[in-house]
């Protein structure tokens, strides 16, 4: 498998509320540091540029963690109300993970 790059954002999903995104497995999905070049959040912003909301610090909303060694579905919702539902979901464990290669 290629090491990520900004190019590389494969979308699984999108709609007016939610981007859902498969996160390589070298990837962090934000940092404060400079040299940190290949994370989601920066994959996402060149790719949706005006989908970045400058209310928030990273610029999207990212519903739910996976460690910098995991791939897989990583969920950015796009406004408060979408994070709200999304996470109540995972707070309510009724949000199921399966891979679409099984």
């Amino acid at each position: 498998m290629e090491p990520a790059s900004l190019e590389s954002l494969c979308v699984l999903y999108q709609s007016d509320d939610y981007i859902m995104v498969d996160k390589h497995w070298d990837s962090r999905i934000d940092s404060k540091m400079w040299y940190e070049k290949h994370t989601m959040q920066a994959q996402l912003r060149q790719r949706f540029p005006q989908q970045a909301d400058p209310r928030t610090y990273y610029g999207f909303r990212f519903c739910h963690q996976l460690d910098f060694s995991t791939s897989g579905a990583l969920c950015v919702t796009l406004n408060k109300a979408a994070a709200g539902r999304a996470y109540r979901c995972f707070k309510d464990c009724t949000v199921t993970k399966a891979s679409p290669w099984l």
